[in-house]
Order: C-alpha cells, then structure tokens, then sequence
C-alpha cells in the first residue's frame, strides 16, 4: 500500500512539471537571443490579416512569414524598411525579419491594391517591454 502511493505521488510530481515545461518553454522561446528567430506566420485574405496582432518582446527578432489565401497583397511595418509582395495562392510565401528594437505598436498594411476593402487592412506589432511593465 505505501509503494503504490509513492508511484501514485512521483507520478503527479512527474506529471505537474511536464506542465509547467508546457506553459514555460513557448515563453522561454519567444525571448532566446542571438539564435534561430521565433517564425510567425500570417495569412492575408479578403482585406485583413490574420493573426491581426502580433506580440513579441522588446529586442526579440522574428522571422514573418505572410501567406495569401487569396490575390497578391503587399505587406508594409510603417516606419521600417519592411515591404514585401505576398504572392496569391499556392505560389509560396514572402519572408522577412523584425527586431522589437523598442517598445511600442507598429501598424503593419497591405500597400498593393486588392479590392474594394484595401484600405482595411492593416494589423500590429506589440513590442512588450523586456523588463516588467505595461504595453505601450
């Protein structure tokens, strides 16, 4: 009787630290420096982006890579030197790199005209602050 409550109490240890590692090591990923960039990806499709916010962490780069699900877009970080030409669908995907240099939202478009509703799409970048705070 007490082995089997011993097994029984390792394997609830076991079985919380898994879960820990779980909810850990995404976040741990998200802010590693100076390796591989965390990739996000995005789809565009009929005049919006989806994810429509992103959050990364104050000096953290990233790799976007944008998918269309539909016609070619265009993908613009106002206020940075990131432009890049989504093609439509099936034709792969445009790539590009981000460092949250600095706190802050920045307002991603698409800067080639694909319809009627063109001018609605647009989503963020969250750059979290790396010590403890609010987002701007």
């Amino acid at each position: 009787m007490v082995v089997l409550s011993e097994v029984m109490s390792t394997r609830r240890y076991v079985l919380a630290s898994m879960a820990i590692l779980v909810v850990a090591l995404p976040n741990a990923a998200s802010v590693r420096q100076g390796g591989t960039p965390r990739v996000i990806e995005i789809t565009a499709e009929r005049f919006e982006f989806w994810p429509p916010e992103v959050k990364v962490s104050e000096g953290e780069e990233v790799e976007l890579r944008i998918r269309s699900d539909d016609t070619n877009h265009g993908f613009r970080i106002v206020g940075t030197g990131t432009n890049l030409l989504i093609p439509k669908r099936g034709k792969g995907y445009a790539v590009g790199r981000f460092t949250g240099s600095r706190p802050g939202r920045y307002t991603f478009e698409c800067n080639r005209m694909c319809g009627a509703g063109h001018n609605f799409m647009r989503g963020e970048i969250v750059v979290r602050p790396s010590a403890t705070g609010k987002i701007p």
